[in-house]
């Protein structure tokens, strides 16, 4: 895992503080991993060697003019004044990249003849302290920036990513962000994800984790994961059979398919038994199910996980028996999912079972379950643009029910009350567009509740099952053809880091 943060600025006051560090120190380090980045560009020989670089008036611009004299002999480079220089640094800085020969020009001077001769555009107009709007001269700038085909590089975050993780009109488009010091959560938003691109994080004089440690580490807001935060339930003994790997229980409802993804995604990631459960009066019809899943009326006496929600239906008359049961069964943990979001018996649910709780909802369930338990009306966007934000309050109001919410950036929140009280907050940046299709969040719930079966935390089963679902989405040669059934398959090609 690697730490993440809001705002970074006061580690660059600590570090400076603690390590006897000058801001000037830090920006010419700053300034070496921008020159690494434009110079590692593989394609840069094929390309025209004119290097634009767009600077701000503050600090971030200082960077840029920086990197114009670390690069200015062995690339034709061209920088724009976004913004005419404020900050002291920034003057000093555009003043000795004027003295090494790079030649400076008004933002009102851009024409496109520039981009045509560039072969890299490098953003360093604003930081990641930047809200508000753009500059429409800026915007319009950008624009023609983005829609032409060069390399793209930003320092920091791109120029439009606002601190909350909102974008701005006329954001900035990189290939790769070059971010300074630490990790900030804003650049892990959804909205974020097409903008960004490859993100490296440059050290600035001192290594990352004495950066990070500067203030105690009591600045840290939440968690990035890697791949090696995924625990596979790998079988470690021989002597066993399929009771030591737990019992599955999925409800079958009136869309019985997502039932049936969810089932063979739980049997598939190492469940010993799947039932899938109709509680119905209604005879239920179960032709379709495969023979590897058991069907049922009642629950089996042995069930240690249930997964319910997906395809069951919105009615109190569907939702309500389940409910009933794990109530009775508080030893049994569930994984709770689309439907049932919209339940107005769910805030009742919560408030008394909240022992090995994960729900699942993507953004327009997350705004039903948000209404629902009383925090308000929100649009399906506001569910994205404050999903960090909105995460959190619902797991400070239903302590230790993990809250996984679905996007491009799946985020995973946790209240754990117990000891001193500490809120543990994951973003998970793996997933991709193959994972934009019906079913694909069914076989998510499937694998949670598999390794809920098989005793894991409800914590450490959302954060492995999300990325085993993540990675075993971007394992195939397109994005668009990959059905929930192929990605249950790729399951089996994953492997521990």
């Amino acid at each position: 895992m690697q730490n993440l943060f809001v705002d970074t600025r006061k580690l660059d006051e600590a570090v400076r503080a603690s390590y006897g560090l000058t801001e000037e120190i830090m920006m010419e380090n700053a300034a070496v991993a921008l020159s690494r980045a434009v110079r590692e560009f593989d394609d840069w020989k094929q390309r025209k060697k004119r290097v634009l670089i767009l600077c701000g008036g503050g600090n971030n611009g200082a960077d840029g003019y920086a990197l114009a004299r670390h690069i200015r002999i062995d690339f034709d480079v061209v920088i724009f004044q976004c913004v005419p220089p404020k900050s002291h640094l920034c003057i000093t800085q555009c003043s000795r990249a004027e003295k090494c020969g790079s030649r400076i020009f008004d933002i009102e001077d851009f024409r496109l003849e520039f981009l045509e001769d560039a072969g890299i555009v490098v953003d360093c107009i604003f930081g990641s302290g930047f809200h508000g709007n753009l500059d429409k001269n800026i915007q319009c700038l950008l624009n023609d920036v983005n829609d032409v085909d060069t390399y793209r590089i930003a320092c920091d975050v791109p120029s439009g990513l606002r601190s909350d993780g909102t974008v701005a009109d006329g954001c900035y488009k990189a290939h790769k962000t070059v971010t300074m010091g630490a990790l900030k959560l804003s650049m892990f938003s959804d909205e974020a994800k097409d903008l960004v691109g490859e993100i490296f994080c440059a050290n600035l004089g001192v290594e990352r984790r004495l950066f990070e440690n500067s203030t105690n580490g009591n600045l840290k807001v939440g968690y990035l994961l890697d791949k090696t935060d995924m625990i596979l339930p790998f079988r470690k003994r021989n002597c066993v059979n399929k009771g030591s790997f737990g019992h599955v229980a999925v409800a079958f409802g009136e869309k019985s398919g997502a039932a049936l993804i969810a089932g063979s995604a739980a049997l598939r990631f190492g469940a010993g038994l799947v039932t899938l459960v109709d509680l119905t009066e209604e005879k239920p019809d179960f032709s379709r199910v495969p023979p590897e899943l058991i069907c049922a009326t009642s629950f089996p006496k042995n069930v240690t996980a249930v997964a319910f929600g997906m395809g069951l239906g919105r009615t109190d008359h569907q939702i309500e028996p389940y409910f009933k049961y794990l109530q009775e069964n508080p030893e049994v943990a569930c994984v709770i999912d689309a439907d049932v979001c919209y339940s107005p018996l769910l805030p009742e649910f919560l408030q008394k079972r909240q022992k090995r709780v994960v729900l699942t909802p993507h953004p327009k369930e997350f705004a039903a379950l948000l209404k629902n338990c009383g925090f308000g009306e929100f649009t399906t966007s506001e569910c994205i643009e404050k999903k960090t934000e909105l995460i959190e309050k619902f797991c400070r109001k239903y302590p230790k029910c993990v809250l996984l919410v679905k996007g491009a950036n799946t985020m995973i929140g946790y209240y754990n009350n117990a000891g001193y009280g500490r809120y543990d907050f994951y973003v998970n940046p793996f997933g991709g567009p193959a994972l934009a299709k019906a079913g694909s969040g069914d076989v998510l719930s499937g694998l949670i509740c598999a390794l809920l079966a098989q005793d894991y935390s409800a914590i450490d089963a959302a954060v492995s099952a999300s990325i085993a679902h993540a990675l075993a989405g971007i394992s195939t040669g397109n994005n668009y053809a990959m059905t929930p059934l192929d990605l249950i398959q790729r399951l089996t090609e994953l492997k521990a880091e």
